[in-house]
């Protein structure tokens, strides 16, 4: 789910302003004035809890919870200061990337920084990052404030109360799943009590937009940026209600939370052509391309559904690695299959389960998942080890938590249904996990799977996790589908009308929003036969543009209405040296043998077994 930027850096020497008032019981009292842009950069003002020791460290975030790569916010860092009382400036020493010495520390009063937001800064190395985790700061427009990117925190004071105060443009509003102590139309005041809670809480600063559904017992803030008005967040809103409604009935028909905030950016400008969110406790943070309302709603189903449902995992079920969390020296548990792929799971069979999406395409999402797992990831690694090094020898296999992990997710829900008689799914087992577990405390990684098999009271689901997540043994989906009355096809050919590609071989270019074909592997033989090469960026077909915006009418238009033998004409951008040049491409119609890959269907006369696990796995209880 997940650009990189160049960082114009300008050296501001600014004076600090010691006549601020602060609540006195607050730890760390931070002030931002977003009105008071400096060359695309913002000034933090920190009045410092009280130190007993000479020297401090005062660090950035190396990576946050959620994000599973190492960022290194201190990038964004510059002109970092130190003072006492009386205005005295205090040496500091860069530790590292991340981290500063401050000397005299027990006369230490305030700390001045300038931030540069991650989206559109000049290109820092160093890893990319993934905009909803990110920052931005564009002048009386918007602020991302994912707050890990402009507060830090010291050595062993991450348990103190940390409040924040935004002077704000006219008519700004701050959208967050926090609620102000303080609010004025010049002024906003949050207080956390710790920074655990401060980097699960981001804010977004725009000219409001916003709509407040109650569902389950909880206020769900909706905000939305939308910086051609081209989507409303009472558009969205309409559009995830009822998504909202099933998963509260999925959960149990009630909402283990009070308040939630989608945090809602809607981009014009994708500049690698990558969107997604980015999940916390009590709200989302999302990135994701302008476009309509109507455009935009499966979209904002499936990562709705899935950011939504993190209210389980991590935050009710968590290991002490993400309890405690190491923003600097990070130790990762080795259950990203369920953080992440057991989410990933609900977030699709919710939709199935409760009628906002077809068996059909209910399994055409498990057929892609099925698809990238195979074909893009090792299969010889267990799940656990993976997630344990995600960071390092693994992170390119990081994805996965999306595809074989919620594939984990599916045949474990139907292990427990076969070993339950129907009564008992993974939707029962969060539910016990919640409760043993919650908020406030943490589980050893080592003793999860013993855990799940004494709350489930089946032995025999330790196995299962020995198998096919601590072990390498490939997950058991022909068996599971089959249980459930679904045929499991691994290959077919068939005769099939296409474009010359597989649209499961396009990208994005990220600097011209044009779509084009990835690699070789993609083109089938009418596409060999029209000319196409890897990385011609699709232009018109038949006179008909090929953009985002109206490819899939097109594609559509052509495979309805055109028949073999018609004549067809393509327009691509094919590289020419440094130049890419307008390339006519011409064929006609011929249909190719293509093979389809891990199809799924449902069994023609399935025994009565399969029908009523089918019933158990797919149908509400009382329906």
């Amino acid at each position: 789910m997940k650009i990189k930027f160049l960082l114009f850096l300008a050296l501001i020497t600014c004076l600090p302003t010691f006549a601020q008032k602060v609540t006195q019981n607050a730890n760390y009292q931070f002030f931002i004035d977003l009105t008071k842009v400096q060359n695309d950069k913002l000034e933090v003002s920190l009045t410092t809890p009280k130190i007993s020791k000479d020297e401090v460290v005062y660090n950035f975030p190396k990576i946050v919870p959620g994000t599973y790569a190492n960022y290194d916010f201190g990038r964004y860092i510059s002109a970092l200061k130190a003072f006492d009382e009386k205005g005295k400036e205090l040496s500091v020493t860069k530790v590292d990337v991340n981290s500063y010495k401050i000397k005299g520390a027990k006369k230490l009063n305030k700390i001045t920084y300038l931030v540069d937001d991650t989206w559109d800064s000049p290109e820092i190395s160093g890893e990319y990052v993934f905009e909803p985790a990110g920052t931005d700061i564009e002048e009386n427009t918007l602020f991302a404030i994912n707050t890990h990117g402009f507060f830090g925190y010291f050595d062993d004071l991450k348990r103190s109360t940390f409040e924040l105060t935004f002077s704000k443009p006219t008519g700004f509003y701050g959208a967050s799943s926090l609620t102000a102590t303080k609010s004025d139309d010049k002024k906003d005041v949050f207080s956390v009590s710790n920074y655990n809670d401060l980097v699960d809480a981001p804010i977004m600063y725009c000219k409001p937009d916003t709509t407040i559904l109650k569902v389950g017992g909880a206020d769900i803030l909706i905000s939305v940026y939308s910086p051609n008005k081209k989507a409303t967040s009472a558009e969205i809103a309409e559009n995830v209600k009822t998504l909202l409604e099933a998963q509260k009935e999925y959960l149990g028909g009630t909402l283990p939370i009070k308040k939630y905030a989608f945090v809602i950016v809607l981009s014009d400008n994708l500049k690698n052509g990558s969107y997604g969110a980015l999940e916390h406790s009590y709200s989302s943070f999302y990135y994701l391309p302008e476009s309509s309302s109507d455009e935009l709603s499966q979209t904002v189903k499936d990562v709705c559904s899935h950011e939504f449902f993190h209210i389980v995992t991590p935050l009710s079920i968590h290991s002490k690695e993400i309890g405690d969390f190491d923003f600097n020296k990070p130790k990762m548990s080795k259950h990203l299959w369920m953080y992440e792929g057991m989410t990933e799971y609900a977030a699709g069979h919710m939709q199935a389960k409760y009628g906002l999406i077809e068996l059909p395409m209910y399994m055409n999402m498990l057929r892609s998942k099925i698809g990238n797992m195979y074909d893009r990831y090792k299969d010889d690694v267990p799940f656990t080890v993976m997630s344990a090094d995600v960071l390092e020898k693994y992170k390119d296999q990081y994805q996965n938590v999306y595809e074989k992990g919620a594939l984990i997710g599916l045949c474990l829900d139907i292990k427990l249904r076969q070993l339950s008689g129907g009564k008992y799914g993974t939707q029962n087992l969060m539910r016990d996990l919640s409760k043993y577990y919650g908020k406030d405390k943490s589980f050893n990684d080592d003793e999860l799977f013993d855990k799940i098999a004494e709350v489930t009271k089946f032995p025999e689901i330790r196995q299962f996790f020995a198998k096919y997540v601590e072990g390498k043994e490939p997950l058991p989906l022909e068996e599971s589908l089959n249980s459930v009355g679904i045929n499991f096809q691994k290959t077919n050919k068939k005769l099939e009308k296409t474009l010359g590609f597989s649209v499961y071989n396009l990208g994005i270019n990220p600097e011209t929003k044009g779509i084009f074909i990835i690699d070789e592997d993609g083109i089938d033989a009418f596409g060999a036969k029209i000319g196409f090469k890897a990385g011609d960026e699709l232009v018109s077909l038949n006179g008909k543009a090929l953009g985002l915006e109206t490819f899939r009418a097109t594609r559509s238009d052509f495979i309805n209405n055109s028949k073999e033998g018609d004549n067809v004409d393509f327009v691509v951008l094919r590289k020419d040296g440094d130049k890419k040049v307008e390339t006519k491409l011409s064929a006609k119609i011929f249909i190719p043998e293509v093979v389809e890959k891990n199809l799924l269907s449902p069994m023609e006369n399935p025994t009565e077994a399969q029908v009523a696990l089918r019933r158990a796995w797919l149908v509400p209880e009382g329906q």
